[in-house]
C-alpha cells in the first residue's frame, strides 16, 4: 500500500506546485471586462503624445456573447461609421461606401488602440493560456500567464498577462505579433462595481516603439440589455 500511496502523494504535490488553472484565471479576467452576456458600454479613448492629449474618440459598443459585437462611432468626424464583428470576421462600415470593408482585429482603431482591443474582449475563447510563475509587480503578487492565439480572429499572436493572485484582476500585459516582436503594453488602472458586478473601468495602452505615445480607454457607462440578432446583421438596413 505504501508503495502505491507514495507516487500518488508525489503526483498531488507536483500538481499543486504547477500553479493555478490558467483557463479558470482567464474566465475570471473576462468577467471583469464583460459583466453580462448581453450589454452596451460607452467607451472613450483619449490619445496622448509626449504627455499632451491630441484627440479623443467616443464609441458605443453593443456586445452579445463572445461572437457578436457592433461598434457605433459617435465622435463628430466619424459619425456614420461603424464596426461589426461576427466570430472571426470583422468589417467596417463607412458612410460613403455601399459595402462593408473587411478589416482585422489588429488594425488600428485610433491611437495605440486596435479594433480588437474594443471589439474582442473574451480571452478565454481566443487564447490558450499557460501558467509561467508567480511574481511581484509593483509590490502586488501576480500570476504570469503566457497566452497563445488559438483562432485566426485573435487580436494578437501572443500575450504576457499578469493577473493579481488574490482575485485575477489584470495588472499589466505585453502584446506580441507573429514575428515575436512586442507591439505594445497595457496597464489596467481602475475598477468599479456596477449593478453587483466588478468591472474594469480604465486601462492604458502604450506604444512599444514611440515611448511617449499612449491611449487611455475608459468604460463610461455599462447597461445590461437584451440585444436583438438583427443588430449584428451585415446589412445596414437591418441594424435597428
Amino acid at each position: 500500500m505504501l508503495r502505491i500511496a507514495f507516487p500518488i502523494i508525489l503526483m498531488a504535490a507536483a500538481a499543486s506546485a504547477a500553479g493555478p488553472d490558467p483557463n479558470a484565471l482567464l474566465r475570471e479576467f473576462d468577467s471583469l471586462r464583460n459583466g453580462w452576456d448581453s450589454y452596451v458600454v460607452r467607451v472613450s479613448i483619449r490619445n496622448y503624445e509626449e504627455g499632451k492629449q491630441n484627440e479623443e474618440h467616443l464609441y458605443e459598443v453593443y456586445q452579445k456573447g463572445a461572437e457578436k459585437t457592433y461598434v457605433e462611432f459617435l465622435s463628430p468626424r466619424e459619425k456614420g461609421e461603424s464596426l461589426l464583428m461576427l466570430g472571426d470576421d470583422m468589417w467596417i462600415y463607412l458612410p460613403d461606401t455601399s459595402r462593408p470593408i473587411r478589416i482585422t482585429p489588429l488594425e488600428r482603431l485610433t491611437g495605440n488602440t486596435s479594433n480588437g482591443d474594443v471589439a474582442r474582449t473574451h480571452y478565454a475563447i481566443d487564447y490558450d493560456g499557460v501558467f509561467v510563475r508567480t511574481e511581484a509587480v509593483d509590490g502586488v503578487n501576480c500570476h504570469l500567464l503566457d497566452l497563445t492565439a488559438r483562432r485566426k480572429g485573435s487580436t494578437y499572436r501572443s500575450i504576457h498577462l499578469w493577473l493579481r493572485a488574490s482575485d485575477a484582476r489584470p495588472v499589466k500585459a505585453d502584446f506580441f505579433v507573429a514575428s515575436g516582436k512586442q507591439l505594445k503594453s497595457a496597464t489596467y488602472d481602475r475598477y468599479q462595481e456596477v449593478n453587483g458586478q466588478t468591472l474594469l473601468r480604465r486601462m492604458t495602452i502604450y506604444d512599444n516603439v514611440r515611448k511617449g505615445s499612449r491611449s487611455v480607454i475608459e468604460y463610461l457607462q455599462f447597461t445590461q440589455r437584451s440585444l436583438p440578432d438583427r443588430m449584428f446583421h451585415q446589412g445596414r438596413s437591418e441594424r435597428f
